[in-house]
């Protein structure tokens, strides 16, 4: 395992600016304590495409390791976990909300596609997984979009709850279910889920037909994510976030509707 940061052969040539530094101290905290089972370390996100949100966006990390590195219900040891986050938590990470990242094994999971040519790039090393091919983003997309329930999606009895993070974190998750639905819904009308995965928040956003009610939703969306996170995320612009996503993702699930009743 290396121990000197300038070992670390790390490639941040295609990282939005904003981002490097934190993704070069996350990248060698993941090194200094899981190198000697790192096959790989890629990065995928608004980080690596643009158009990252300031406040609201997370950086996300892939690390592949080898099979020796998990125990036998797939954790990694306990210790190590620990002296990963004490490290991570010294990292300043704004404009970005936090660093998210995966451990996985070397072996593809069943049931998941890999890194999406184009949208991910790697850190270091090397990847141990196929990636993904067209026919399994539009067979993934078709799977998303037909078990879509926005009933499902939000509870409004959530709202009872109250403190510190628990709206904010209501507000995060949404995020989380809004913009992978925007890119499935880009996958089936365009026919190129791989070329609409490499774009951008801003560039995906444009390439629905600007007049439809999707276009419509999804940019009403965006503006008020982008003020609640710009303004001190306050309750009332919270309700906008949910109220917009909601809008959006129930024309997605009309338009899903409609094409497949014809």
């Amino acid at each position: 395992m290396l121990n000197e940061q300038d070992s670390y052969h790390l490639n941040l040539s295609p990282i939005v600016p904003e981002a490097r530094g934190i993704v070069r101290a996350a990248a060698i905290t993941y090194l200094q304590h899981l190198g000697q089972w790192c096959i790989g370390v890629l990065i995928h996100g608004s980080a690596l495409k643009g158009g990252y949100i300031p406040g609201c966006s997370d950086i996300d990390f892939q690390v592949y390791l080898e099979s020796a590195a998990f125990d036998s219900r797939g954790n990694l040891p306990l210790e190590i976990g620990i002296n990963i986050q004490r490290d991570l938590a010294m990292i300043d990470i704004a404009p970005f909300q936090y660093i998210q990242g995966y451990a996985l094994l070397q072996l593809k999971r069943q049931g998941f596609t890999g890194p999406i040519p184009g949208a991910y790039h790697m850190i270091t090393g090397t990847l141990p997984v196929p990636e993904a091919t067209e026919e399994e983003l539009q067979i993934a997309a078709r799977k998303a979009l037909e078990k879509l329930d926005v009933a499902n999606v939000f509870h409004p009895q959530d709202l009872l709850e109250c403190g510190d993070w628990k709206l904010p974190q209501k507000v995060r998750w949404l995020c989380t279910d809004v913009w992978p639905t925007l890119y499935h819904v880009l996958t089936i009308q365009q026919g190129d889920g791989i070329g609409m995965w490499q774009l951008s928040k801003h560039e995906a956003m444009k390439r629905l037909p600007q007049e439809s009610v999707l276009a419509q939703t999804i940019q009403a969306f965006y503006q008020a994510v982008s003020t609640y996170y710009s303004v001190g995320t306050s309750v009332e612009d919270a309700f906008e976030v949910i109220q917009t996503g909601l809008t959006f993702l129930q024309s997605v699930q009309t338009w899903w509707s409609d094409i497949n009743s014809d």
